[in-house]
């Protein structure tokens, strides 16, 4: 008589399932801070600041300045609306907000700084301010 393993019968299919069932769900209904990636260099005068924002409309793009804090923000809306006939079997492509603060612990100057948007690329050069004077400032996307 073959023996009934009760321990692995139960655990298995949670063991194997449950990485699924928890990511899955919830993996295109906010994107995270993570997912904009970026590099940043330090030059004297200024900061170079390169932005992965893939599927961000140009629209939707804001680059923000405050005191040493920018702040990257667009909205995503990867895909069309189904119609009632289909069903969606697979949904990776995320659709929404994103944003991501940085603070480069030096006041920032937005009136020089410049922004460019190409091929899902944000390329954010932001000068250093010489005169300590705080004010919220959005540079325009070009």
């Amino acid at each position: 008589m073959a023996e009934l393993d009760l321990t692995q019968a139960f655990w298995k299919p949670w063991l194997t399932e449950l990485p699924r069932l928890w990511i899955s769900p919830f993996s295109g209904i906010s994107p995270s801070v993570e997912e904009i990636k970026v590099d940043i260099r330090e030059q004297p005068e200024m900061f170079l600041l390169e932005a992965e924002m893939s599927g961000v409309r140009r629209e939707s793009l804001k680059v923000a300045v405050d005191g040493s804090c920018i702040t990257l923000e667009g909205d995503i809306r990867n895909g069309i609306e189904l119609p009632k006939e289909e069903r969606l079997l697979l949904g990776e492509r995320h659709i929404g907000h994103v944003h991501r603060t940085l603070d480069l612990e030096v006041p920032l100057d937005p009136t020089k700084s410049t922004a460019h948007y190409e091929d899902g690329l944000l390329t954010v050069l932001v000068y250093k301010r010489v005169a300590s004077v705080s004010e919220q400032t959005q540079i325009i996307v070009n």
